[in-house]
């Protein structure tokens, strides 16, 4: 009789128990169900192809090319981005909600970039600077703060030394102002790897997936080979891209759970002219450019901003601007400001917080 009672009291116990992780498995399916919606149709997530609110997006013909830029409101001072080699205006989206409210805010693509005109064989300093220069003075008409990336950051400084009537400040981030001059760059070794993997793998089919399974860091136990991205997650991310791309045509991008940062780099790689990274290493883009010369004639005041840059017995600099490239510049410029970031080179995009108090410390400095 005990034993009866004993196994029925086990076996309430035990439908119960069915019962309870049924319906916990339950709530655990729609709790996943519920976040996978959220994420995918989330109203306040950053799109990489929507246009900020209160933007604009325009075409400016150069009279050679034909420029793509967003415009925001006319809130003040004319500030002017521009993106570095394989990023467009959409680089930009992390930081121009909070420089919107004090500027009157234009990004540009790049010749080559984005839905500007792409120019292959005709990629230079000099060249691309005479169009920025035809678009401050046709399209900002006001002497403006210019902001660029990289090749952006140099062309910022181009401008400020051969467009001085239309810069009131430069702020160059992280300039490989030296580091990738031709014939130097062969000698740095991963820059070097970087710009030819973008040239092997993306043209004239974009195997992106290739082009991952390429990239890597320099070992850490000194070793004369990368440490690559393992396989399979080189897969993993190419193949999420892939499937979003297959069933969401119009947020192809849009990935669920990649961060805004991944998400715009892979349209950028998908998008921009493979003919940009050949110039760079075949000394195209910086035929007649002297980094010296350009900084002798510079007048107004400069912001330079230095990102983490070491260097690797067997790769070279990794980074874009080292502590011996700062001294070459820093007698040179006489109204600069340096001021070193703990950040990856794109400062705006993988740290928009320090970017902006930074540039904002500096901006307001100008203004006392």
């Amino acid at each position: 009789m005990k034993k009866a009672i004993l196994y029925n009291v086990i076996g309430v116990l035990a439908v119960l128990a069915i019962i309870i992780f049924k319906i916990s498995m339950i709530w655990v399916i729609l709790g996943v169900l519920a976040l996978f919606i959220f994420i995918i149709f989330n109203p306040f997530r950053l799109s990489v192809e929507e246009i900020p609110k209160g933007f604009a997006e325009k075409k400016f013909n150069t009279g050679k090319v034909i420029l793509n830029y967003i415009e925001g409101p006319d809130n003040g001072p004319p500030l002017l981005f521009i993106p570095g080699q394989t990023e467009f205006w959409q680089g930009y989206k992390l930081v121009i909600p909070y420089f919107e409210k004090k500027y009157h805010v234009f990004v540009v693509d790049v010749r080559g970039h984005g839905k500007s005109t792409h120019t292959p064989g005709e990629y230079s300093y000099n060249i691309i600077g005479e169009d920025f220069k035809e678009f401050l003075k046709n399209v900002v008409r006001k002497p403006a703060i210019v902001s660029g990336l990289s090749s952006g950051a140099i062309l910022s400084l181009w401008l400020a030394a051969n467009a001085p009537e239309h810069v009131s400040a430069a702020i160059s981030e992280d300039p490989p102002l030296f580091s990738s001059m031709y014939p130097r760059i062969k000698e740095e070794k991963y820059m070097y790897h970087i710009f030819k993997t973008m040239i092997d793998t993306l043209e004239p089919e974009r195997d992106i997936k290739n082009y991952f399974l390429l990239q890597g860091i320099p070992h850490p136990k000194g070793r004369k080979e990368l440490l690559l991205i393992p396989s399979w997650i080189a897969n993993f991310i190419t193949g999420l891209f892939y499937l979003n791309k297959k069933f969401r045509p119009k947020k192809q991008y849009d990935v669920p759970m990649a961060p805004y940062s991944g998400r715009a780099g892979f349209k950028f790689l998908s998008e921009y002219d493979v003919d940009f990274s050949k110039a760079t290493i075949d000394g195209r883009l910086t035929e007649g450019f002297d980094p010296e010369e350009t900084l002798k004639k510079i007048k107004c005041p400069v912001l330079l901003i230095q990102a983490k840059c070491t260097r690797d017995e067997n790769w070279g600099i990794i980074g874009a601007l080292e502590d011996e490239d700062v001294q070459k510049i820093l007698p040179i410029v006489k109204n600069l400001k340096h001021v070193h970031v703990d950040s990856f080179h794109d400062v705006h995009l993988s740290k928009p917080k320090i970017f902006i108090k930074v540039v904002n410390d500096y901006l307001e400095s100008l203004n006392k």
